[in-house]
């Protein structure tokens, strides 16, 4: 099985990395879709502040819990990513996206024009007919944090039911999904959870999970995860061990972000000039702003166009917006971690390639 959060899938768009090196200002292949910022959860780490929390990273200074994309915008957004060519998008938060109230027309319209589909959510409303409208997608990823309901409640602000629920409708998913529909947990490992993460691994394989990535809470404490770190990298190496068989009629896969996502990344400057991934990739939020990346959704300084009097494929096409994007310098804009910082890194060395010397492979 391949691995689904390669950093090396841009090398499989030539196409787009010749644009890229012609300074051609091209349509997106993939954006993230938010259409809505509320949330039926209330995550103690939500980077989003969802709800009642506050732990925000610094650079969301502009969310609205209340935003949600109208329905005949949202119609008009994704008739415009079909001309245009978008090749995929996944409906994420902001917000939870199952609590959109359209969330089946949009998934339809989707599909309609031949975009592949996945979806980012907490998994409480991932049944009935929503859940059906995603057995097709390319992938769904589950926000699933601890193995117990008491450590689940009280990192989500819950009831404890919920987690029954949310096992529930994990467990139906895994058995009714397409067999190229790929279900994967996204654990985010904090001080709260740090020793549970053997048992949650356990926990999702049985449950018919096929892949968990562990990645590192972003926190705006600075070495926040030294206490923690050696027993969930002891954890995480055991669960690879005991539950990984390369055998096994259900290939179960663990994704080991966290070792290399630990360290203080939010404290540190971009090691790369220039932003390829922007021009790739973008995200159209609730508040119908258009920004640089998910990362920096909801942050002031990351705006790249405004569709509230204006279609996406007018703004993404316009001078204003290319101009915008050419004259983004990572290392002086960007104030927080990059999640793309490999792909960036990899583009550079394709673009830095000396051609006289391309056969001395």
């Amino acid at each position: 099985m391949g691995n689904p959060y390669s950093s090396l899938k841009i090398f499989h768009h030539k196409d787009a990395l010749d644009s890229l090196e012609r300074k051609e200002h091209r349509a997106p292949i993939y954006i993230r879709l938010k259409p809505t910022n509320f949330c039926n959860h209330h995550c103690a780490y939500c980077t989003y502040g969802s709800g009642d929390t506050y732990q925000k990273t610094e650079n969301r200074d502009s969310i609205e819990h209340r935003d949600m994309i109208p329905w005949d915008k949202l119609q008009e957004i994704i008739a415009d990513m079909g001309v245009m060519g978008v090749k995929a998008i996944t409906f994420s938060g902001g917000g939870e996206p199952l609590t959109y109230p359209y969330i089946r027309e949009a998934v339809q319209q989707v599909k309609r024009h031949g975009i592949d589909l996945s979806l980012i959510t907490n998994g409480q409303l991932l049944k009935g007919n929503i859940a059906e409208e995603f057995y097709s997608a390319k992938w769904v990823r589950i926000s699933f944090d601890a193995p117990l309901a008491s450590v689940y409640s009280s990192l989500r602000r819950i009831p404890e039911t919920s987690f029954y629920k949310v096992c529930e409708n994990i467990r139906s998913f895994a058995q009714n999904k397409d067999r190229d529909c790929v279900l994967g947990v996204n654990f985010v490992i904090s001080k709260a959870n740090c020793d549970h993460v053997y048992e949650a691994a356990a926990l999702l394989k049985d449950l018919g999970v096929d892949n968990v990535k562990f990645a590192a809470v972003v926190e705006n404490e600075p070495h926040y995860h030294l206490d923690i770190k050696d027993k969930v990298i002891e954890q995480l190496h055991r669960a690879q061990k005991e539950l990984v068989d390369p055998f096994d009629g259900h290939m179960f896969r663990i994704v080991n972000n966290y070792e290399n996502d630990w360290m203080d990344k939010n404290f540190t400057t971009q090691p790369f000039e220039t932003c390829y991934t922007c021009r790739l990739i973008t995200v159209i939020a609730a508040d119908q702003r258009v920004y640089l990346c998910h990362t920096r959704a909801y942050d002031s300084q990351a705006v790249v166009g405004d569709l509230h009097h204006q279609s996406f494929r007018e703004m993404w096409f316009s001078d204003t917006t290319k101009k915008r994007l050419e004259n983004l310098q990572p290392q002086r804009d960007c104030r927080n971690f990059c999640v793309y910082e490999a792909r960036n890194q990899l583009i550079q060395s394709y673009f830095d390639t000396d051609m006289r010397h391309v056969n001395f492979i």
